[in-house]
């Protein structure tokens, strides 16, 4: 299709009641805008301004804006044309989020055009998505923003402060992006050796973390509200399938350990559990069946997500009028619960039952597992392995990329490219989940 042709259809998608209250008025204009410059869904939001002086906050007030890339913003009255985009320049800046904006072309029409946009140029994937809205759409360029990096790292410390986030919640958070490395090959910008030490320093701190919890859960004494309090923030533990955390208590009564959301927005709830159950599994005629406290706990995360489907509907349109875009139905739960190490069960001589193995401890839930659905049943011990597994290989890459290095004066891109002189020398690209 051609940026004429886009626009027409987009503008088909937008024939909407504007000035109705809710987050999600957009689902079609949002899906055409994603497949058109090849992000997810979740990377596009669209908003209407009725005001300038609304901009700021439409363009950050729920998870859904917060977890998007580029912001579409459907401005309404022609009369603020400069304000507008003094406002957008503001937010791009503040964000780091692309701004398109969109304007009808007449007060009685409804068709929309491109009125301009901003994004910041120094990041490769800002400038390739303005390159594609350009391609798309046509219309006034995107403009970039060029910023120091002094200026980039104090817009963004004042965009944390805005939001009320702490530096441990912003760890977290960095942590589970997909584009770690140019986040941090921007903060370390001038050499490979920065970016090396930045990723290094961040798998040295979580490695900690890893063999503090191993401590604690090989400890007889570790009750489950300490492994709470250590765990608190370092949601990466889960795996990088996640994009945030949402509030505590969702449904009434419940109150959920770590509730996360997946990409796909989604809900998808931990619950923790003591790491020393002397039961985890027992004998039960001549086979092993998970102990009481492990049925237990899977049941309670079952009845979690049993709520969710049953008021999840309601709920979602509670939420959703106060600016909290949930899915809530069809969610899913994990339950950490147990140390193998703590699993005694001797031979029986009189049944011809040889002592229970790490191995028959692992097969006992494995099995369980395949007969629960939507609920996962997992040891402390499994959870902290696989975690240290992928500390292990992010170390290897951070290695590799410190080896591959070029010398001093070469410099490190935000994309990840290493050039030295001017010329490529290689690709330097690492992930941290």
């Amino acid at each position: 299709m051609t940026p004429e042709e886009n626009l027409v259809h987009l503008s088909e998608l937008l024939d909407k009641d504007h000035e109705r209250p809710s987050n999600n008025k957009y689902p079609e204009a949002r899906d055409f805008t994603a497949e058109m410059l090849d992000l997810l869904p979740s990377g596009i939001y669209f908003t209407y301004v009725g005001r300038v002086s609304n901009f700021s906050v439409r363009a950050v007030q729920s998870a859904a804006a917060m977890q998007a890339t580029v912001v579409v913003a459907l401005i309404k009255l022609r009369t603020e044309d400069e304000a507008t985009h003094r406002a957008a320049r503001r937010i791009a800046t503040k964000t780091g989020k692309t701004i398109l904006l969109l304007q009808r072309v007449s007060d009685d029409s409804l068709d929309w055009a491109v009125m301009g946009g901003y994004y910041v140029s120094v990041d490769r994937q800002t400038r390739e998505i303005a390159q594609r809205i350009a391609d798309s759409l046509g219309g006034p360029s995107l403009q970039g923003i060029e910023l120091s990096p002094s200026e980039a790292a104090t817009s963004v410390l004042e965009y944390f402060d805005r939001l009320g986030l702490t530096g441990e919640g912003v760890g977290a958070a960095l942590s589970q992006r997909r584009d770690i490395s140019s986040i941090i090959a921007f903060a370390a910008a001038s050499s490979a050796a920065g970016l090396s030490a930045a990723e290094t320093a961040i798998i040295a701190k979580r490695r900690a973390l890893i063999a503090e919890l191993k401590r604690l859960i090989a400890d007889p004494s570790t009750k489950e509200t300490d492994l709470h309090k250590k765990i608190k923030g370092n949601y990466w533990i889960f795996g990088g399938r996640y994009t945030g955390v949402a509030r505590a208590s969702i449904m009434p009564m419940d109150r959920y350990d770590i509730p996360l959301f997946c990409a796909d927005g989604s809900l998808h709830i931990v619950e923790l559990k003591g790491s020393y159950i002397t039961q985890l599994i027992k004998r039960h005629r001549q086979h092993l069946i998970p102990g009481e406290e492990v049925h237990e706990a899977a049941m309670q995360a079952a009845n979690y997500i049993r709520q969710l489907d049953e008021g999840g509907a309601a709920m979602e349109t509670i939420y959703r009028n106060s600016g909290l875009n949930y899915d809530l139905r069809r969610g899913r739960a994990t339950v950490v619960i147990g140390n193998q190490d703590f699993v005694d069960i001797p031979e029986d001589p009189a049944r011809q039952l040889g002592a229970v193995t790490r191995g028959m401890v692992d097969q006992t839930i494995r099995t369980y597992n395949s007969l629960i659905n939507r609920v996962e049943v997992l040891t402390w011990t499994d959870l902290l392995d696989a975690a240290d597994r992928s500390l292990r290989f992010e170390e290897e890459i951070a290695e590799n990329l410190a080896a591959d290095a070029p010398a001093e004066a070469g410099n490190v891109h935000p994309g990840g490219s290493v050039t030295q002189g001017g010329e490529a020398t290689g690709q330097a690209e690492a992930t941290i989940f």
